[in-house]
């Protein structure tokens, strides 16, 4: 992934932070038509990106985001189980793009969180 890809993907995460949709959405989209893994993988690493927004958008309850706890040791174990997932068995690149996009969003919250 080139660092414009990555930059963009650090954008979206920084707007769901801050709670801005609408340039949650515009990054997103720039994400979206940017080349990167092959097609499967894109899939996947973007139907992740989706669903973080609409669950940070609506706040459900139930959603993981609303109810795990975010405590850098709990983070760091999210964030293996994740890589642990993508690295063991086979995988398809849908679920290795989803994942890592899980992934991701988590390193980004350990990177910015006090």
């Amino acid at each position: 992934m080139s660092t414009k890809s990555k930059d963009d993907i650090i954008n979206f995460f920084e707007s769901l932070k801050a709670r801005r949709f609408s340039d949650a959405e515009k990054a997103l989209q720039v994400i979206k038509d940017t080349r990167f893994g092959d097609s499967d993988f894109k899939k996947g690493y973007i139907n992740a990106l989706e669903g973080l927004l609409l669950s940070h958008r609506t706040g459900d309850e139930r959603d993981f985001l609303q109810r795990a706890p975010f405590d850098k040791k709990s983070m760091r174990s999210y964030s293996k189980e994740f890589k642990d997932f993508v690295k063991t068995g086979y995988r398809s690149p849908f679920d290795v793009g989803y994942f890592l996009a899980w992934s991701d969003m988590l390193q980004y919250r350990m990177s910015t969180e006090n």
